[in-house]
């Protein structure tokens, strides 16, 4: 589900081959411009996203994408990444018939690893960026994930009786990298994005991740019967941070996992999260 957020020019690869400019980048490594973008090109051109499991039972469910990637190369160029996920719905409408809650398995990888389960009335997962490596040089990355839902139902209009579900479960996997495993079970649920990378490095560049999460409900109605049942994480086994959480409320909120990574700030290296829930009931 990762998007590329590169878009080159015709011939520019054989431009900056040809003013290629020494740079080192790593434990006296030298790599040249030209053949530092070159093979960024290369690797946006390869499966490289992390792994992504999400599973979602509510009413309204977005979920904002995946964006990490196992390397991530950057060489003397700015790359914009945007991402706004937005929905509004204004109906009534009962919980999945299912009742079985959500379930996210994590599976064996050498990327990121997400696992996210949500059973909720406003669910909402707004992007994991979380590259294993991420490497940037004389150029600047700007990666942002707007998520947005709004649920302006009317006065007395959306009581909600006998709904039961069996509560969310993440479990988590194996892998090398950042791993999340995220089970919340409430009437608003907020997974506001993962910037954790293993290894950051920006040399005379600039690295900026902002995720931003808002959850409107303006319903003024009571809960009714309405119950999520209980929330649990079982975790994985990964080489890299990992975060567990468990959260069964009305209103849970996860905004964002720093990471304990290393990052090599010979630029600038930002990261924000930013998560808001406001309920009228």
């Amino acid at each position: 589900m990762g998007q590329r957020g590169r878009h080159a020019a015709p011939g520019a690869g054989a431009q900056k081959v040809r003013r290629a400019v020494a740079v080192v980048l790593a434990a006296g490594a030298l790599t040249s411009v030209g053949a530092g973008a070159a093979l960024a090109d290369v690797l946006d051109d390869l499966p490289l996203n992390g792994e992504q499991n999400i599973d979602q039972e509510g009413q309204q469910n977005l979920d904002c994408g995946n964006s990490a990637r196992i390397v991530r190369l950057n060489v003397g160029e700015t790359v914009h990444h945007d991402r706004f996920c937005v929905e509004r719905d204004g109906r009534t409408r009962h919980l999945s018939g299912r009742h079985h809650g959500a379930l996210a398995e994590g599976g064996s990888g050498l990327g990121p690893q997400v696992n996210a389960a949500q059973a909720g009335e406003q669910n909402l997962y707004c992007g994991n960026s979380a590259d294993l490596i991420t490497v940037n040089v004389t150029g600047d990355v700007y990666w942002n994930t707007t998520c947005v839902v709004t649920d302006p139902r009317h006065p007395g209009g959306g009581r909600r009786h006998g709904a039961h579900t069996e509560g969310a479960r993440a479990v988590g996997g194996t892998n090398v990298g950042p791993q999340v495993n995220t089970a919340q079970s409430g009437r608003q649920n907020l997974y506001c994005g993962n910037s954790a990378d293993t290894l950051t490095l920006s040399v005379a560049g600039t690295v900026s991740k902002r995720t931003t999460c808002t959850a409107a409900q303006h319903s003024s109605h009571g809960p009714g019967d309405t119950h999520f049942g209980r929330a649990s994480v079982r975790p994985g086994d990964a080489v890299g941070p990992e975060t567990n959480d468990a959260q069964n409320g009305r209103q849970n909120q996860t905004c964002g996992n720093p990471g304990t990574g290393l990052d090599v700030p010979l630029g600038q290296i930002t990261r924000q999260a930013n998560c808001t829930v406001h309920a009228g009931a």
